[in-house]
């Protein structure tokens, strides 16, 4: 029995991983393809597309290095923008409003593999990924944005915020690896392909992508103002600590005065004391002899009669 179902899980694996390889069939859209991936034979709303779920993880377990697993993500990030084309190609836009969150997610997580690619394989390894990536979301979002005209309003915002979305960790990653001008130079493609789009779309796309790019370049303005502030901050810091330390020294050397201060305001207080009580000593001496005199005069008087 056991052998039984060990063959059953591995002919259900093999048909996920076929399933998830295979291209569907064209009835009435074009199939495109974005670098290795094209469109997949169960589209994310059908009740068996958690085999296409089972053939990725398959996949990804047995790759064999960090930079086979971003190739993988690379391509499931393209079958899931192809997924969503053919969906809102056949009017399920509800679905595809919804799977369009599942879509960015997939894009976030291709960049985060591309990022561990960098710090276990090496820069040069990942600067091939960070290109390929970039070749691939401009095809993407050229599929994306070629649906999503002809979709009603009330269906365009699922896509419009996973292009946002989408476009902010790509531009992310391409700043970091390749520097402001490649990013430069990938927004005018990026901006590009909104040319062919109606006014009104294109107004919307071009406000999305704008706020985006605005908020790349500030990071990068950021994250050097910070390093500037951070150390004005700490040269401030050690003028006050100097500053302090002249101060604590001076407070030191200036008490040894106040007691000789100290000392020769008292002795001055005390001699004016003394001088004091000797002055009203003199004056009381002085009024005793004047009546001790006054006293005699009395009595001679008294002697003559």
């Amino acid at each position: 029995m056991s052998k039984f179902l060990t063959a059953l899980l591995v002919m259900v694996c093999a048909l996920a991983m076929f399933i998830s390889a295979a291209p569907a069939s064209a009835d009435s859209a074009e199939i495109t393809a974005i670098g290795e991936a094209t469109t997949p034979a169960i589209l994310p709303d059908s009740g068996l597309n958690f085999l296409n779920g089972w053939g990725r993880n398959i996949q990804l377990a047995f790759a064999g290095s960090e930079a086979e697993k971003a190739k993988l993500m690379l391509k499931y990030a393209g079958e899931d923008a192809l997924a969503l084309k053919a969906m809102y190609q056949s009017g399920k836009f509800d679905a595809g409003s919804k799977y369009a969150q599942q879509y960015a997610l997939q894009v976030q997580n291709t960049v985060q593999a591309v990022e561990q690619v960098k710090s276990s394989q090496g820069e040069e390894i990942s600067a091939d990924l960070v290109s390929k990536l970039e070749q691939n979301y401009l095809r993407q979002q050229e599929v994306l944005l070629s649906v999503m005209e002809k979709a009603p309003e009330a269906a365009q915002s699922g896509l419009l915020n996973a292009i946002e979305n989408s476009n902010k960790h790509v531009a992310t990653v391409i700043l970091a690896h390749e520097g402001e001008q490649a990013l430069e130079q990938y927004q005018t493609q990026v901006n590009q392909q909104t040319n062919n789009l109606g006014s009104e779309t294109r107004i919307k796309v071009q406000q999305k992508l704008q706020a985006v790019h605005g908020q790349s370049v500030q990071s990068l303005g950021n994250s050097g103002g910070q390093g500037i502030q951070t150390q004005t901050q700490t040269q401030t810091q050690t003028q006050t600590q100097t500053q302090t330390q002249t101060e604590a020294q001076i407070q030191v050397q200036t008490p040894s005065l106040l007691p000789v201060q100290v000392q020769t305001q008292a002795t001055v207080q005390t001699q004016q004391q003394a001088g004091q009580q000797t002055g009203q000593q003199n004056e009381n001496q002085g009024n005793g002899s004047s009546n001790t005199g006054s006293g005699g005069s009395g009595q001679g008087g008294g002697n003559q009669k």
